[in-house]
Parts: structure tokens; sequence; C-alpha cells
């Protein structure tokens, strides 16, 4: 728990972790390509919210402060889900993309798998 009664994640925020991704992804505009849509950003962004859901610690047990801090937990994953896709909309919607990047992010199992497509190499 941190100073304020909120869980510490087991991993960086939320934000670095966006434009982690949005850099890598801006780095793959090469290759075997079709443009970005706001469908590719709204699909990776619900499933980056989806990981942050399932890699967050909760707490254990039941309490005021308890319920605050899954609040601020879930509040966190939204934030991501949001941030991802308003810069996604922003940096990348009608750009071309390499073909497996966005395919990769959304079949990730874990945030440290996200990395991984983050940093696929240009064609």
């Amino acid at each position: 728990m941190n100073t304020r009664g909120a869980p510490k994640r087991s991993f960086a925020g939320g934000a670095p972790l966006v434009l982690f991704v949005l850099a890598g992804l801006v780095g793959l505009a090469a290759g075997c390509a079709r443009d970005v849509t706001e469908d590719d950003c709204k699909a990776v962004g619900a499933h980056l919210h989806e990981l942050w859901t399932a890699e967050a610690k909760f707490p254990e047990a039941a309490s005021p402060s308890a319920e605050k801090a899954v609040a601020v937990v879930k509040s966190e994953g939204q934030k991501l889900e949001e941030s991802f896709l308003a810069d996604c909309k922003r940096d990348l919607v009608g750009k071309p993309r390499a073909s497996g990047e966005f395919s990769c992010l959304r079949h990730a199992k874990t945030l440290a798998d996200v990395r991984t497509c983050a940093t696929i190499p240009a064609h």
C-alpha cells in the first residue's frame, strides 16, 4: 500500500506504458501495411484495460480503505484505456502500420507481452 492507502502496482504506471506502446507502433509503419482504424485503437485500449485489471494487486481484506484502493486501481485501468485510445487516435489513425503489431497487442496475455509487441522491429 502507498501512503494514501492504495495498493502499489507491480509494474510501471499506465502513462509510461501507453507512451512505450505508442512509440513502438509509430516505428512500425513500413512493410506489409494497412491504415490504422479507430476500431484498432479501441480493441487494443480495451485489451490493455483487461490486462491491467488482471495484473493489478487488489486488497485481500474488506475494509473502507480496501474499497477505496479497489476504486483507484479500477480508475487507473480506465485511464490507461482512455489515454491509449486518445493517443492512438491522434497519432496513428489513418497512418499505415505493419500487419502484425495490433494483432500482437490484442493477443498479449500479460503487460510484459505488450511491451514485447511494442518493440517488434520494422520490416
